[in-house]
């Protein structure tokens, strides 16, 4: 079990995010773990989290064996399973125990980590992982409704459009692509986004220039129009994102992250990046989904499980109509006369004869 890592931080600052699940989707190697400790371990409110310490860099030029460190810490780590990781940023008496005086961190965010789909031979065994982790939260949750309750619509948006872990659905699932929009990428973006709020994020923007992330927005917003691909928009319409990407002002996805800290300045040759490389839009992501349009990526999670679970109360009903309809088909069927009459007569002919 991962040990609980205590950051300094004012207790009050969290509470207004409340539970909140995450999950971060992508390719292998596009960096989607440490988008997600970068998401989590720099936000201020976090008051404690589960991610595993990263090891510091060895500076000690005087040691032969730091330069050999440095390239074993750099090594790529695959994730190899759904991996959940909980921080909180709000301390709460627990729920399974209200006779405690103590309060203790709540858990509240949380953030799946999933393999990459490029990790294995079929790409469709790692993506099914996760959506049937998606799917058994709908299902989980719909089975605790009762089906001998009517539940408008209206009913549930007010029960399940809180904060306060009323569900299990993943509110948010941020999808990495790094240089370019492979097909699958926006297969598997349509798919996910019929039950989760999908936000395309650039990441790895440091080995790219500024006009390169530029033109590659540009390309997935029109992609994914074209393509008919639902994303969230943080309620501004594919028109006006397409507009800002191309006039180069943020506020809308997809969003470029960087996945490397800010080197310091440098008087060294050697040391100059060749090119500009875009603005790291992580700041302002956060702030919209924890902040600012919390309230609205609640309501879309909600009401995906709303029209899934309409799906099913169909599909529930025209199973029991297709069901019914046979019962009466076979309740007045005609008596199959003809078999039974040739029975009879088999039987007489077969019966001995009295002299």
């Amino acid at each position: 079990m991962a040990s609980t890592h205590y950051l300094l931080a004012n207790p009050c600052a969290g509470q207004n995010i409340g539970y909140l699940r995450l999950a971060v989707v992508g390719d292998s190697a596009v960096g989607k773990t440490l988008f997600a400790r970068q998401f989590v371990e720099t936000l201020p409110e976090v008051l404690s989290h589960d991610w595993e310490p990263l090891k510091p860099r060895r500076t000690n030029e005087d040691d032969d064996d730091a330069e050999e460190d440095d390239d074993d810490e750099d090594d790529y780590v695959q994730t190899q399973e759904l991996t959940e990781r909980f921080s909180s940023t709000m301390m709460e008496i627990p729920w399974d125990n209200m006779d405690a005086d103590d309060e203790a961190p709540a858990r509240n965010l949380v953030f799946l980590d999933t393999p990459g789909y490029g990790s294995v031979i079929d790409a469709r065994t790692n993506f099914a992982l996760f959506m049937n982790h998606v799917s058994q939260t709908f299902e989980e949750k719909n089975s605790k409704i009762s089906p001998f309750i009517e539940v408008t619509n209206n009913e549930l948006m007010r029960s399940l459009v809180t904060g306060v872990g009323a569900h299990k659905f993943i509110d948010v699932c941020f999808y990495l692509i790094v240089h370019r929009l492979k097909p699958l990428d926006i297969e598997y973006m349509r798919i996910i986004s019929e039950k989760v709020n999908v936000v395309p994020v650039i990441s790895k923007i440091d080995t790219q220039s500024e006009q390169d992330v530029q033109q590659l927005k540009v390309h997935v917003l029109k992609t994914l129009r074209e393509q008919g691909v639902s994303i969230y928009t943080f309620r501004i319409d594919y028109d006006r994102l397409i507009h800002m990407a191309e006039t180069g002002q943020q506020g809308g996805p997809p969003f470029a992250v960087s996945n490397v800290p800010p080197k310091p300045s440098s008087e060294d040759p050697l040391d100059q990046i060749p090119f500009t490389h875009a603005m790291n839009e992580l700041p302002l992501l956060r702030k919209l989904v924890l902040e600012t349009q919390i309230n609205n990526v609640r309501q879309f999670t909600v009401k995906k499980f709303i029209n899934w679970r309409s799906k099913q109360i169909a599909l529930q009903q025209q199973q029991m109509q297709g069901q019914q309809q046979q019962q009466q088909q076979q309740l007045h069927a005609p008596m199959p006369y003809f078999p039974v009459l040739q029975s009879l007569q088999d039987l007489a002919a077969s019966a001995p004869t009295i002299a």
